[in-house]
């Protein structure tokens, strides 16, 4: 769980809605018929099963993934992402990319190939393509991890003082903390830069790792000690061969799965809010470039082409993704009106958080999600999608973001009254044809210029 750190959101008040807001989701949605030409449809229903049987979970597999396919199809008019509101790739463009970059080992070619999709490319990796370019045109011997490997000294110095500053800033909060706690804190730090300052190729600071360990020391002693002995007894009972939880979240995760167990004591003070936010400032590849060339200047690829992996990661967080708006970690149902559209970056940061920590740490999706949803409309007023996947979709970020997630949707096609036609001829109401109507249009005026000579005489 990421905490939420931003002022809008009322920090815990928002929190003790957040954990106290009631898991139960029925699903009620439709069972997925067979895609017509290029409309997205959302008819049907999706098989409750109570005793499943082979073919019964066949069926239901089947369903699931026509209605994902459904939804992914959306991406391919165009759509922003609801958080980042970034342009999403579709699925069958990134599939002929992939396609292309397999079949060459040329850095040239495999950039090129990069380039036709230019537009889809996140920041970081518009930077990392311009790098790659400029260095191409210096160094035309060189491959793209070639280029990485030359800039990874001088990145990981970049990267190391980033860090260092931000543990510093940590260490320095860590002080209002209870002695306990506080000597819990600076000796993670310390072991930390061991880590960092460890220059093997096989040393690697995870940040997500790190911000997990932050959250373990701060779990309150009576809390953590009720629940790990629930671990032990109830998920170790399933689990014989089990090692046991890495981490805390571990069991957290068990507990709010298993046996719908809400932590609503579980809400962090003031100070350490400060110290998780501070943690989270941390560069990730996802967005510092420093930390992208590091990274994948580091890995190991295991035999493969390296500038093929790196071309495909360049794009993969671009990828359209279905995404649960609801988790379904948290009871979220695998039906129309809970799936959403998102690129890969956002819905792989997300993970299982409810949406309010979603929208804390990606204060822009305030912006972009009216834009998301703006452009469902326009979809529907071409007739690709249904009217009430998008009304449904917004109701649903409505109710799971406590109305913060609303969006205007006055530009959803109106369906006109029809107008009964004046012209009828008198063979069974039968409408008449234009050239029809255009007779009797004349008809009639000869008959009213034959009245007013009439008249006359």
């Amino acid at each position: 769980m990421r905490v939420l750190g931003i002022s809008f959101l009322g920090n815990n008040n928002y929190r003790k809605l957040l954990l106290n807001s009631s898991t139960d989701n029925k699903t009620n949605s439709d069972f997925i018929k067979q895609p017509q030409a290029d409309t997205v449809s959302f008819s049907g229903k999706i098989p409750s099963i109570v005793t499943p049987t082979m073919e019964d979970l066949i069926n239901r597999t089947k369903a699931v993934d026509i209605l994902r396919y459904n939804v992914l199809r959306l991406a391919k008019y165009d759509l922003p992402c609801p958080v980042c509101g970034r342009l999403m790739l579709d699925v069958d463009k990134f599939n002929e990319f992939e396609n292309k970059v397999l079949e060459t080992t040329h850095p040239d070619e495999i950039l090129d190939c990069i380039g036709e999709l230019k537009k889809y490319l996140h920041p970081i990796e518009k930077k990392m393509y311009s790098i790659f370019r400029e260095e191409r045109y210096f160094h035309p011997d060189w491959s793209l991890y070639d280029i990485l490997r030359h800039n990874l000294p001088s990145s990981e110095k970049k990267i190391v003082q980033a860090q260092s500053k931000i543990f510093g800033e940590i260490g320095i909060l860590s002080r209002e903390l209870p002695p306990d706690t506080r000597k819990e804190v600076q000796n993670l730090i310390n072991e930390t830069f061991t880590r960092i300052f460890d220059t093997r190729e096989t040393s690697r600071f995870s940040r997500r790792i790190f911000i997990n360990k932050i959250k373990d020391i701060f779990i309150p002693e009576g809390v953590r000690q009720n629940l790990e002995e629930v671990f032990k007894n109830e998920y170790l009972k399933d689990k014989p061969n089990s090692k046991g939880a890495k981490t805390f979240e571990d069991i957290r995760a068990f507990i709010e799965e298993k046996m719908e167990y809400t932590i609503s004591n579980w809400i962090y003070t003031p100070e350490q809010d400060k110290i998780i936010e501070k943690a989270v400032e941390l560069p990730i590849a996802r967005n510092n470039i420093d930390a992208f060339i590091v990274k994948y200047a580091k890995r190991d690829y295991k035999g493969a082409n390296p500038d093929q992996k790196i071309a495909l990661r360049m794009l993969s967080n671009s990828l359209a993704t279905v995404e649960h708006i609801k988790p379904q970690f948290r009871k979220g149902a695998t039906e129309p009106k809970n799936l959403a559209v998102e690129c890969a970056a956002d819905n792989n940061g997300r993970g299982s958080d409810h949406i309010i920590e979603q929208i804390s740490e990606n204060p822009s999706m305030l912006f972009n999600y009216p834009k998301y949803m703006g452009r469902l409309c326009k979809i529907h007023g071409m007739g690709k999608v249904e009217k009430s996947y998008i009304t449904q979709q917004n109701k649903t970020f409505r109710d799971e973001s406590f109305g913060i997630l609303n969006a205007d949707l006055s530009g959803l096609r109106q369906t006109k009254k029809k107008k009964l036609n004046k012209f009828k001829s008198d063979d069974l109401g039968i409408t008449p044809t234009k050239n029809e109507r255009r007779a009797a249009r004349k008809l009639k005026l000869k008959i009213k210029s034959a009245k007013h000579k009439n008249n006359k005489i």
